[in-house]
């Protein structure tokens, strides 16, 4: 079952952008003591530069601004899809009716007067905000009904249970929306278990519809593979790309993939990938983690992805993680910064100890929020055991 949550609890970040400063500074105050966070912006110029790094809730604009106007600035928003969908409205002191009418015909959300009194701006934006959750949460719930009914999941209900080894998963969607991660378990037989983890380019449900493709093509590459009696990981790997580049509805569709094969008999893993991130390595016996990197392509890039195998001969304590950039993509300055070396620094504490996932779980993953969260966040860890 998929994982959505009622609403959202995050703070609202707002965009203002107003060239007046003295109107600038009371809406920017009002909306602080309304409980928002403002980021201020004193030209569409400006804005549209902000706008490449950080993604508010709501954008809050003027119409009368030098160098490019309100309409133009809502143009330019528009014709940029990666903000397009962020809602807009206008706050200004033109309010002909020709001009109301033109900013409405923008797909603006409302067309506020500025005489309009404080307290009541403010109670419009709540209104439209809270309007807006409530959809999220109708939409979230329809496409829930609809996932459960076609029996289409991205995420499994339960980790397998392989004799020698202990095996977790954790995911977060962004925002609570199913997103571009997915995660799955092979168990082909009492010795045999493949385990991996992929991330979609791009967010929410535009990514999340096409998972379902990309895990069909992975089970069916890894099946028709085991029958075959051809446990390769880069033949597996390789044939999974060549079905994504040669699948014309999945053009310019990317994706990572951590691919695992997990023996019970030898005890080792081995391990390929496609574009993702370095799988961390903990050994008791140094105590200390290491890293194991593939230079494989990402999926559907180029039809010979060049993949490599790693094997990772596993002793009893050693423990495996994969994970997606969204573990390690964090706010930094009001942008993105991806920061690989600070997650391996948060989670290394817990690494070794007898219920290291659950305390990575309490001190690291559950601190992951809608405040802090900057994509989809999905993480897998293997711990070796004695064969039981």
């Amino acid at each position: 079952m998929i994982s959505f949550p009622e609403t959202t609890t995050a703070v609202k970040k707002i965009l203002l952008v107003e060239d007046n400063l003295l109107f600038r500074k009371v809406i920017e105050h009002a909306l602080l003591k309304a409980g928002y966070n403002c980021v201020l912006c004193e030209s569409a110029t400006e804005a549209l530069d902000m706008l490449l790094v950080e993604t508010p809730d709501l954008i809050l604009s003027d119409y009368d601004m030098p160098e490019m106007n309100g309409f133009d600035f809502r143009q330019a928003v528009l014709l940029n899809p990666n903000i397009s969908d962020i809602p807009f409205v206008f706050l200004t002191s033109f309010t002909d009716n020709k001009l109301v009418l033109e900013g409405l015909n923008m797909s603006a959300l409302d067309f506020i007067n500025k005489e309009t009194p404080i307290p009541v701006i403010i109670t419009k934006l709540n209104n439209i905000i809270k309007i807006l959750e409530n959809e999220h949460v109708r939409s979230v719930r329809e496409l829930k009904v609809a996932a459960e009914t076609l029996n289409v999941k991205s995420i499994p209900t339960h980790a397998p249970v392989v004799s020698g080894y202990r095996i977790s998963y954790w995911h977060k969607g962004y925002r609570g929306y199913p997103g571009g991660d997915f995660i799955d378990f092979v168990q082909v037989d009492s010795r045999y278990c493949f385990a991996f983890l992929g991330d979609i380019m791009g967010k929410k449900w535009k990514a999340w519809f096409f998972t379902f493709g990309f895990l069909s093509y992975i089970r069916a590459a890894i099946r028709f593979c085991v029958l075959d009696k051809d446990f390769e990981l880069m033949t597996i790997a390789q044939k999974i790309n060549k079905l994504i580049y040669l699948d014309e509805s999945l053009q310019n569709i990317l994706s990572s993939l951590s691919l695992l094969l997990l023996d019970t008999h030898t005890g080792e893993v081995h391990y390929t990938g496609a574009g993702d991130l370095p799988l961390i390595s903990y050994s008791p016996e140094t105590g200390s983690a290491s890293t194991v990197q593939s230079t494989g392509l990402l999926l559907g890039l180029l039809e010979d992805g060049m993949y490599d195998k790693q094997v990772v001969a596993m002793k009893p304590g050693d423990q495996l993680a994969i994970f997606t950039d969204g573990m390690i993509d964090i706010p930094s300055n009001g942008s993105k910064k991806s920061d690989y070396p600070f997650f391996v620094e948060k989670i290394t504490p817990y690494l070794g100890q007898p219920d290291s996932f659950e305390l990575i779980r309490k001190h690291v993953l559950d601190l992951i929020d809608d405040n802090n969260q900057m994509d989809d966040a999905s993480i897998i860890f293997i711990e070796k055991q004695n064969p039981v």
